[in-house]
């Protein structure tokens, strides 16, 4: 049976506690979307062979058979339902097949014939046949370049980044004079650095069960942007929009794939529902999720520091390469985002950035905007370890030294508060005797295991320390005229109703404890619902973003509290009644967009991190002793619930430090800085700091710098394979 809908018929939106996979209706259809095995191509026919005919009940949906749009428009970028002509990547929707038996469905899917234009084919024949080899490709004239041919890997050339599909430069002072000034540069110290994580993840395959009672189009699927969805079906199939009905159902999704992609996975279902008449379910499975939605972006990070001989940062030089892949409609958010994290916490005078976005024949990636920050963490954080190891400074004086916020009024570029910052990393090098087992490290000696000399080498030991923010209402280009509100009401009832849906479990906790703690009423009788519309017959422009997108869980706590402040001051024998408090973005006042300059973030929490790890010389593999953690995230509403929502991340990013082994840890410490600012937001900065904190103690371990993540189960012992044969072959030339 499908999801029961809430008395209210009037809304067109609703959410359910049900997740959209487990519903089912008499005589459902399923659906799977059939992809491009190409990275290019233009397409002439698509079509199943004469034996392998379409059953009774099944169906194929192409672009020629799209009644509406066949496009759907997200912030300006048109990105097509099912590519129709050209192809823009590998695994492009290219149709949709369903029918009443999944097993059938994978059956016909694989007999499925592309037919490319002869004129792309020739330029490319060589190519083709040298790295396809499963899936059926012919000419325009129907012979065969070769049988049952498919892709292996996408060629590099096909895949290379070259159009510019946004930029951002950012200049402070003079960092050339810097960097040719010897009295203020007495090192000078890059490199280049690159994260490509997906972040483990079991939650829930995006998808949609679509189907058509009583006249209403129901659409159910974890979705963030309903209206986005509603508007990209009724524009592909021409359903009136104002029959369309799209239920939320839960969804732990955080990635900006999934905001957009889910209106393509509605409009396809609703289209096949539409021509046949059933219920839809339209399930991605694993392989799909992670390579088509939670996809990692790829972004490379080339950063080089000026220092003087008391390792002062004077100026910085960061260059930022961003293969967007095919589409990105959040890309010019997520350039401005990375440029405003690449001097991380760091007050540095002169400064440089120049960040580009290409667009390539790679599968789009658009990584959350809660997490995009973290891949400058990544780079900054490794850079700061390698000025310790090559100028000898403690990594713990030169956070100390150069660090931007606290008590500082005017730091360069960007300005941030970051509240007891200082305090933070002073504990964190107390907590986990960071100076000490630094130096020791350092100072130890590294005896290789093959010279035969010894018949025993003790394990080589490291501690890596990184630092970042986390900033709350991000301010950018799409988001400049966004007014943060919520609406609390009291029914008839009693019942106390939040207008705003909890962004995680962990938040939902923080609010029903907010409220219980504020109030006297009990926890059944606390509802979360959508927002109000005040103005239905307001035409809704879906180009406006959903509130959670932006990252302010900590900004709707914040005014959760205002809402409850007045509600104490009300007689409740006259509910019903709603209060409404807002937060108005400010960004002329506190952000200059000519200059690229000012304060981009609401308010901002800081963390940091620490982690001792020991190489096992007869296994090449690390062991993590010991993780600490401090975070300055303003009051704490529920520090048990808080605290374990840090240790689920941190699970999480173990999980996917090396490729296919799920990394583990000793011994976790996880604190919060006592404060009685308001509650800031800190639900990915486990992400920003971890990783970097990693890679900086495996690199004083194994006296090499570790460059990019993941890693795989053997990369240290290539590495310090590598680094002895290096060593013999100096020796012999010194000889």
């Amino acid at each position: 049976m499908c999801a029961k809908r809430k008395k209210n018929e009037k809304k067109q939106v609703l959410v359910s506690d049900e997740f959209y996979s487990d519903m089912t209706s008499a005589d459902m259809l399923h659906a799977t979307i059939v992809r491009s095995p190409f990275s290019c191509g233009r397409i002439a026919s698509l079509f199943l062979p004469p034996n392998s005919k379409l059953p009774d009940g099944y169906g194929l949906i192409e672009s020629s058979d799209i009644p509406g749009k066949r496009k759907i428009n997200i912030l300006g970028c048109d990105i097509p339902l099912l590519a129709s002509e050209e192809i823009e990547y590998k695994g492009q929707n290219l149709a949709l097949l369903y029918g009443k038996e999944q097993e059938l469905l994978s059956e016909l899917k694989q007999n499925i014939q592309i037919e490319l234009s002869g004129e792309t084919i020739k330029k490319t024949e060589a190519i083709f046949k040298a790295n396809y080899d499963r899936l059926s490709l012919s000419l325009k004239d129907g012979s065969p370049i070769e049988e049952n041919i498919s892709p292996q890997n996408s060629l590099a050339f096909l895949q290379k980044s070259n159009e510019i599909i946004a930029k951002r430069k950012v200049k402070i002072g003079n960092p050339a004079e810097i960097f040719a000034d010897e009295t203020k540069s007495a090192f000078i110290i890059g490199g280049k650095w690159k994260e490509k994580i997906n972040f483990s993840s079991n939650r829930e395959c995006d998808g949609v069960f679509c189907c058509i009672k009583s006249g209403i189009m129901q659409v159910y699927t974890p979705c963030k942007w309903t209206e986005q969805i509603r508007s990209s079906v009724s524009e592909a199939s021409l359903f009136p929009i104002e029959k369309i009905v799209v239920t939320r159902t839960k969804t732990s999704g955080e990635g900006s794939n999934n905001l957009w992609q889910n209106a393509i996975f509605a409009s396809l279902a609703a289209l096949a529902v539409i021509k046949s008449g059933k219920a839809v379910l339209l399930k991605l499975s694993r392989e799909e999720q992670e390579k088509f939605v939670d996809l990692a972006p790829s972004i490379d990070f080339t950063c080089k520091a000026a220092l003087d001989k008391n390792g002062l940062i004077n100026a910085l030089d960061i260059s930022i390469d961003y293969d967007t892949g095919a589409y990105n409609p959040f890309i010019q958010d997520c350039i401005d985002s990375l440029c405003i994290s690449a001097c991380g916490i760091y007050n540095c005078k002169n400064v440089s950035i120049k960040a580009r976005a290409f667009k390539s024949h790679n599968p789009p990636c658009s990584p959350s905007m809660r997490l995009i920050s973290s891949y400058s963490f990544f780079a900054i954080e490794n850079l700061i370890q390698k000025i310790a190891d090559i100028t000898g400074f403690s990594p713990v004086d030169l956070r100390q030294m150069n660090k931007a916020g606290g008590l500082q009024k005017e730091t360069k570029p960007y300005t941030f508060y970051f509240g007891r910052s200082s305090d933070a990393i002073n504990a964190i090098a107390i907590r986990s005797d960071f100076k000490r087992k630094y130096t020791v490290s350092r100072l130890a000696e590294k005896t290789n295991v093959d010279d035969g000399k010894v018949c025993y080498t003790p394990p080589q030991k490291g501690l890596g320390l990184a630092c970042a923010f986390e900033g709350a209402g991000h301010i950018g280009k799409n988001f400049e005229k966004s007014n943060i509100s919520l609406q609390v009401s009291v029914s008839e009832e009693k019942k106390l109703i939040v207008h705003a849906i909890p962004s995680s479990c962990s938040i939902k906790e923080n609010w029903i404890k907010l409220i219980t703690d504020s109030l006297e009423i009990e926890k059944k009788n606390i509802i979360f619902d959508l927002p109000v519309i005040e103005d239905s017959g307001k035409k809704y422009k879906p180009s406006q973003m959903p509130d959670d997108f932006i990252g302010n869980a900590s900004l709707k706590t914040i005014l959760l509290q205002k809402c409850l402040d007045s509600l104490k001051r009300r007689k409740w024998d006259d509910a019903p009644f709603s209060v409404k408090k807002s937060l108005y973005s400010q960004r002329k006042k506190i952000w200059d967009s000519e200059t690229f300059s000012g304060s981009p973030c609401y308010n901002t929490a800081f963390g940091t991190c620490t982690v001792e790890l020991e190489i096992d010389p007869c296994t090449m593999r690390e062991k993590i002793n010991k993780i600490c953690v401090i975070i300055d995230g303003g009051k704490i509403i529920n520090p048990k619930a808080a605290e374990n929502a840090v240790y689920r991340s941190i699970q999480s990013c173990l999980a996917s430090l090396v490729e296919g082994c799920s990394l583990s840890a000793d011994k976790i410490s996880v604190q919060f800085m006592q404060s009685e600012d308001e509650p800031k937001q800190i639900g990915n900065i486990i992400y920003s700091i971890l990783p970097a904190a990693y890679t900086s103690a495996l690199s004083q371990a194994i006296d090499i710098n570790i460059e990019s993540l993941p890693l795989k189960t053997d990369t240290l012992f290539k590495l310090m394979e590598k680094k002895s044969k290096d060593t013999k072959i100096e020796s012999e030339e010194e000889k």
